[in-house]
């Protein structure tokens, strides 16, 4: 463990992933300690889906915000920047040389391979915890507005997520395939995403950044006051259930080409987009909005299948 007591941090390995070369890759945890007395944990993890790196930047951005401010922080905040680095260096979803995703491999086992001894560490580390924010990015195909995903039947992380600058707070009710999930795992977890998938976004970081900050006051673990904004400038959330969260999907393959970008109002059977023949330019579908309401992702990688899903749309309240 490395002691930096100019800053009251700390750092441990929780997991590392070995090499054929010999080597291993580290899984880093960061602790920030506050000095002013007794208060929450909360716990930071980035990078569990190697082609997320939005999460990444949000994690170094909190942890870089969190230094200056130890001796006014209550409580402890760990910030896991990367959890697959092996997949994060390639931008990839499976972990390198096991061919397995992380993120459906929780709770894991310690006496597992590689991948399931990183989840099994990440899920000790995270007991006991107040709350845990994992940080995720877009889709690889999709361009999405900043959002926030809990468990429908968590009131309290719904609350919470209320107050992360993001557009939306999705209650979200898991299928069974899911199981093996960190939000299906953790109770209460907040999933914050949002950008370009596999990219980063100008803009998007910063906000998640303040949302992250934010829910942190709402804890008690920084004072409102320490906020390098003003509490005024969060974003008002849209708060919506399964019922609300409209997929759209093409009927015809081809060319997908968008009209209009996220978080647009839409009318219903408003144009989204066309499906065109690649060869001929011909359009084989017109996409349409289903219901009004407001564009929440909308696909970028182009080429569509019959039942490729093309857009999300939060629909209005009935």
């Amino acid at each position: 463990m490395l002691i930096c007591p100019e800053v009251a941090e700390t750092r441990d390995v929780l997991s590392a992933l070995d090499l054929p070369t010999g080597e291993s890759v580290p899984v880093v945890r960061r602790s920030f300690h506050g000095e002013g007395g007794e208060g929450p944990r909360v716990v930071v993890v980035a990078g569990v889906r190697g082609d997320t790196p939005e999460g990444t930047r949000v994690a170094v951005g909190v942890a870089r915000l969190l230094q200056p401010r130890l001796s006014r922080m209550r409580g402890r905040v760990d910030v896991i920047p990367c959890a697959n680095p092996l997949a994060a260096h390639l931008g990839v979803r499976a972990v390198p040389g096991f061919d397995v995703d992380l993120s459906r491999r929780f709770p894991g086992r310690a006496d597992g391979h590689a991948p399931d001894a990183v989840a099994a560490a990440l899920i000790a580390a995270m007991e006991g915890a107040t709350q845990v924010i994992e940080l995720r990015g877009a889709h690889p195909a999709f361009r999405e507005e900043p959002q926030a995903h809990v468990r429908a039947d968590q009131p309290e992380a719904c609350e919470r997520a209320a107050s992360a600058n993001v557009r939306v707070v999705w209650k979200r009710s898991p299928p069974a395939s899911d199981s093996g999930t960190l939000m299906a795992c953790v109770p209460g977890l907040i999933a914050l995403e949002g950008g370009v998938g596999n990219r980063l976004t100008e803009g998007v970081g910063i906000e998640l950044v303040d949302g992250v900050l934010n829910v942190l006051v709402t804890l008690g673990v920084l004072p409102e006051d320490d906020l390098p904004y003003h509490w005024a400038a969060i974003q008002r959330a849209v708060v919506a259930d399964d019922s609300r969260v409209v997929r759209v999907r093409a009927g015809r393959a081809g060319l997908f080409l968008p009209s209009m970008a996220p978080w647009a109002e839409v009318a219903p059977d408003e144009i989204l987009g066309e499906v065109v023949d690649p060869v001929s330019g011909d359009v084989r579908e017109t996409v349409t909005a289903p219901t009004a309401g407001r564009l929440l992702a909308l696909r970028e990688q182009p080429v569509v299948y019959p039942g490729t899903l093309v857009a999300r749309v939060v629909a209005d309240p009935p």
